[in-house]
């Protein structure tokens, strides 16, 4: 039975910083939605916002078909993205049916200064164009980034993200023994 690890979250929380902890101890496959979008916007010579949001689904399609090939050979995985959309939830769930997978969801939370701060320091593929939607949501042109993650099926591991990351992987790993 393999196991699958969803890391979820609104961007700026620390999806990628803590897949890569627990993928590194775990010695577990990871694949990250951005990794993805990035090689995408890359190989296809795109260069705005407008593109960029054009690959985000077909990015998140090929991370789950990559990690579905995968669980159906029955290794294990871990998947990092927001994961913030209700199919993604049916889609995990409909696995769990099929594959008999033991499914663990991590959802990370920050305090919205932090997560603003983060946001804005960090250093990020241009891909993602963080200036245009920082000055979108300053203008109140963009999405509300809010998600209570009740898609998601089964328990789940709210984490906020407030201490290091080592921290944060021991929680993690105490979870999935539970």
């Amino acid at each position: 039975m393999s196991k699958l690890i969803v890391i979820c979250g609104l961007p700026g929380t620390g999806k990628t910083t803590l897949a890569d902890e627990l993928s590194r101890r775990l010695s577990i496959f990871c694949l990250h939605k951005d990794s993805v979008k990035e090689s995408l916007f890359e190989s296809l010579k795109m260069s705005t916002l407008e593109e960029s949001k054009k690959i985000g689904y077909p990015s998140v399609k090929v991370v789950l078909d990559i990690a579905e090939e995968n669980i159906a050979r029955g290794v294990d995985v871990i998947l990092e993205s927001p994961f913030n959309f209700p199919d993604e939830g049916k889609l995990f769930e409909e696995w769990k049916g099929k594959y008999s997978i033991d499914f663990f969801a991590v959802v990370l939370v920050i305090d919205e200064e932090e997560r603003q701060r983060r946001f804005t320091e960090r250093e990020r593929h241009h891909a993602h164009h963080d200036t245009d939607r920082l000055r979108l949501q300053r203008t109140g042109n963009t999405l509300d980034e809010t998600c209570s993650y009740d898609h998601i099926p089964d328990k789940k591991l709210f984490l906020t993200t407030d201490r290091p990351v080592e921290q944060l992987a021991n929680d993690v790993l105490e979870f999935l023994q539970s």
